[in-house]
């Protein structure tokens, strides 16, 4: 089929609209877990939606937020597969070079960036920070390289200011679309659902339709990958080809970057 575009959507949580979590909790613990799992449903629907009519033919829905059991599947846009639950063998296992790009929705900004909304890297109990071959890294950026080993473009992010912001420095050309502006971890002034899926569908279509146009972020290999814990106990756990580089600190190398994740 020469001419089949399938798109991956990545969903996470914490950068869907009006989703603010509690002070010290993640987001699965707060008592707002069960509206965001509503929430990033639409938000899903609204980016399949979009997607589609930018001219997709085929699209995957990742279950990417912690456990990958959040969205609610049933409400799911019929024309989509899922991916859901773990372990996995690997980040984003069903992407691969037949894809023509990636939206990643509901998206956050990296751990310790002001205004970001529920900021973390990958966990927000035990990791503080990522260097990517020596450039600091957050979900974000760290996806798309992945996303780019494959020949495969981000095409749109969603997520709060300070995580489009983030987004548009490593991805220049990518779509963004803020769903709220941060005023501390917890607290952000942002857009209802129903006008976010709207301009998330809109977002998601546009980007779609540039997909010619976008390129993937590469970073070339050899991979070095450096991991900053918040506590010592971590990185004691240290095991090859991981090599503890400080206290908190441990380092991996190797050519496949999906290795490392």
């Amino acid at each position: 089929m020469g001419d089949e575009v399938k798109v991956y959507v990545s969903v996470d949580f914490e950068g869907g609209a009006c989703i603010v979590g509690q002070p010290e909790m993640t987001l699965t613990d707060s008592k707002q877990y069960e509206f965001a799992r509503s929430v990033m449903t639409d938000e899903a629907n609204a980016a399949a939606r979009g997607a589609f009519d930018g001219g997709a033919t085929y699209l995957v829905v990742d279950d990417a937020h912690g456990s990958g059991l959040n969205l609610l599947y049933d409400r799911l846009d019929e024309r989509v597969e899922v991916l859901a639950g773990v372990p996995r063998p690997r980040r984003f296992p069903s992407l691969d070079e037949s894809y023509s790009g990636m939206l990643l929705i509901g998206y956050h900004a990296m751990a310790g960036i002001e205004g970001g909304v529920l900021s973390h890297t990958y966990s927000s109990r035990a990791v503080q920070n990522l260097w990517l071959n020596g450039t600091r890294i957050g979900e974000i950026g760290m996806d798309a390289a992945l996303a780019g080993t494959l020949g495969v473009p981000v095409l749109m992010v969603s997520s709060c200011e300070a995580g489009t912001m983030e987004a548009e420095g490593f991805l220049p050309g990518t779509i963004t679309y803020a769903t709220k502006r941060g005023y501390s971890r917890n607290c952000a002034l942002g857009k209802v659902p129903s006008v976010a899926c709207r301009g998330i569908e809109e977002a998601a279509r546009r980007a779609v339709g540039l997909r010619d146009e976008i390129k993937p972020y590469v970073v070339d290999p050899p991979y070095e990958l450096r991991r900053e814990f918040k506590f010592e106990s971590s990185a004691d756990r240290t095991r090859p080809p991981w090599t503890k580089v400080d206290p908190r600190t441990v380092c991996g190398r190797s050519d496949d970057l999906f290795e490392l994740m």
